[in-house]
């Protein structure tokens, strides 16, 4: 009965910004992984002494190319 429907829809319409965002990037990055390759974008972590991340995005079902 008294419920603020002013907030409500902010709240609604920022939800849906950061969701909109979110896809935007989530499409940039694999258009970007589609055109330079898989080792285009990594997480700084993929990047440390013992990581595999890099080799096994060069195999194709655990098989060195």
């Amino acid at each position: 009965m008294f419920s603020d429907s002013e907030a409500a829809l902010a709240k609604e319409v920022e939800e849906a910004v950061e969701l909109e965002r979110e896809k935007r990037i989530q499409k940039t990055i694999l258009k970007i992984k589609t055109t330079y390759g898989k080792n285009a974008i990594l997480k700084g972590v993929n990047l440390e002494e013992g990581s595999t991340m890099k080799d096994r995005n060069n195999q194709i079902g655990e098989h060195k190319l």
